[in-house]
């Protein structure tokens, strides 16, 4: 459980490279122009869809740029160069894993999920079981995967106050703490304000910023080595740091091989879990094909997904050259020689090639790049808990009232999670964005799957599928050692209860998908018009017709028939 994915616990570490000063007002320059930018969608909020789609009048341009900005993430950028410059060759598969987890999203979660229309992925779901606990499964889903991410964002605003804004050695729990509260306030205002509208104005404006960042300073430290890719990797071979087993950068055996995991015998396949569930899970995030949702029509929905994921594949080469540049330029004692200090890697490179002033603008740069995917959390986060909850209670305001509803909950849902998450902070919560992408391979990919392509599938086996795949997860995650038996990282490092070194998506996805098997099949229901309807949806963007009654038929036990009414949602 402690992979890329898991953002590291703040150890000692002498800060040679920070520039509060410059960071703190390059932060404020960027919170100004963003602030401009949200206050300018507001005026094109005028109904619930405005505020939480964006009336659906995205551009394929635009919601690429989002997309990609959903993609720059602290543990896809800073963590993963200081990764590549410790593990080198078996770091790189991580990269591969990531963009073979954006080809899954455009082609099973684009077109489909945009063309059946709705809000969240309860609307899929309530064209193949009864609503109510349709709607209950998927906002437990999708909050439940909120908090998690939620939490390990406010984590990540934590990690950067303390690296780029704070000069000491120890980690000041005080600036950390000062940075965090302001930040999650500040985003919470701009997304009171504007909406989707304005978060997707945000993560294009952050993804512009962070790309050029990015490029400029892989192209700088080409230009150090004249273009000469092979001097690069000569250089990061020579200079790497010792492995005891024999390993070498360049050469996969620094993750997958024995020993690579403490107090652990089930090396290479903890690496390999951690390759499947990031390759099948990672794009399995609600708040992420959220912006399937705002696309205009299927089609573009999968153009966006594609452009940006052919964009990510650049983008996630320009890390490897940095990650394989970082050891090569700065030697194997400047970068950061522990797993847990992987994060100070990137900013020492930057320091290193362009002073004082690159350290200060990276710094504000990584601030926004949090507080923008802490935004498309929390606009994620309310509208499953406006759009499934409302829907589940069978309440149906008129768009005035949704609307301030909304935005209440917008205040409720982001002041709730800056008290919860600022409570967790402290503690190791570093497996939380692991376990949200394992529950993302195990419950959101089997129940959209079922849905979409298998006439079969009905309330039962939607059941078994969602919250047995969260069970089987979350006993695993218990039994993992990101809570026990690693005693640099675990939860509990001084106990060992651990079963589980592996990434719990290996095992619970399959069991997922059999427990929906198993639920469908000794279940009576059947949605045979339901599953009609969804194929005319996804495949075309159109509602079959309007349907009134039952949408399921079954034996007796199957709970009480809901009656709904399907219109075209676009």
């Amino acid at each position: 459980m402690t992979g890329i994915l898991a953002a590291p616990h703040m150890p000692p570490v002498e800060n040679t490279w920070a520039a509060p000063a410059i960071s703190t007002a390059v932060a404020i320059v960027l919170a100004v122009v963003v602030f401009a930018l949200v206050r300018s969608a507001r005026g094109s909020i005028r109904t619930p869809d405005d505020f939480l789609l964006a009336g659906r009048t995205i551009s394929p341009g635009q919601n690429t740029l989002a997309m990609l900005g959903g993609f720059i993430m602290y543990s896809t950028v800073i963590i993963i160069v200081g990764h590549v410059a410790l593990n080198g060759f078996d770091a790189i598969l991580m990269l591969t894993a990531f963009m073979m987890g954006t080809v899954v999203g455009v082609l099973i979660y684009a077109s489909p999920m945009r063309n059946v229309g709705g809000h969240t992925m309860g609307d899929l779901f309530v064209l193949r079981a009864r609503e109510r606990p349709a709607r209950i499964a998927s906002a437990v889903v999708t909050l439940t995967i909120y908090g998690m991410f939620m939490v390990s964002m406010l984590a990540a605003i934590g990690l950067v106050g303390a690296r780029m804004f704070d000069t000491s050695s120890e980690p000041n729990v005080a600036v950390a703490g000062l940075v965090v509260v302001v930040v999650s306030l500040v985003v919470i205002a701009w997304v009171y304000m504007g909406g989707m509208p304005g978060v997707t104005r945000m993560l294009v404006f952050k993804a512009v910023l962070m790309t050029v960042f990015v490029v400029v300073l892989t192209a700088v430290v080409m230009a150090k080595y004249k273009l000469n890719v092979l001097d690069l990797l000569d250089d990061a071979q020579a200079n790497a740091k010792p492995d005891a087993r024999g390993f070498d950068l360049l050469g996969p055996g620094r993750l997958f091989g024995e020993g690579s995991t403490p107090l652990s015998g089930q090396d290479p396949w903890v690496h390999l879990s951690k390759l499947f569930c990031i390759a099948v899970g990672g794009m399995g995030m609600p708040w992420v094909f959220m912006r399937f949702y705002v696309a205009r029509s299927g089609r573009e929905a999968r153009q966006s997904a594609g452009w940006a994921s052919m964009i990510a594949v650049g983008f996630y080469q320009c890390l490897i050259i940095l990650g394989l540049g970082a050891v090569a330029i700065l030697g194997a004692n400047n970068i950061g020689r522990r797993g847990e200090h992987r994060d100070i890697t990137l900013p020492k490179l930057v320091d290193d090639l362009g002073g004082t002033w690159a350290s200060g603008l990276f710094g504000g740069l990584a601030l926004m790049s949090v507080a923008a995917i802490f935004a498309a959390l929390l606009i994620n986060g309310a509208t499953s808990f406006t759009k499934d909850i409302n829907a589940a209670r069978g309440r149906r305001p008129d768009p005035d009232a949704e609307l301030k509803d909304i935005r209440r909950n917008v205040l409720r849902i982001g002041i709730a999670s800056l008290v919860l998450g600022s409570a967790l902070v402290p503690l190791f919560t570093h497996v939380f964005i692991p376990t949200a992408v394992d529950m993302g391979a195990a419950t959101v990919l089997p129940a959209i799957l079922y849905s979409l392509y298998w006439r079969r599938f009905n309330t039962r086996g939607l059941m078994w599928t969602v919250y047995g795949g969260m069970a089987v997860t979350l006993v695993m995650v218990v039994f993992s050692n990101g809570v026990s038996g690693d005693p640099s990282t675990a939860m509990f490092p001084d106990l060992n209860f651990k079963v589980f070194d592996i990434e719990p998506g290996l095992l619970s996805t399959p069991i997922a998908f059999l427990l929906g098997y198993i639920g469908t099949v000794s279940s009576t229901e059947r949605n045979d018009a339901g599953f009609a309807e969804l194929q005319v949806r996804a495949l075309t963007g159109g509602a079959a017709r309007t349907r009134k009654g039952p949408l399921a038929t079954g034996g007796a036990g199957e709970g009480d028939q809901e009656s709904q009414t399907h219109s075209p949602a676009f």
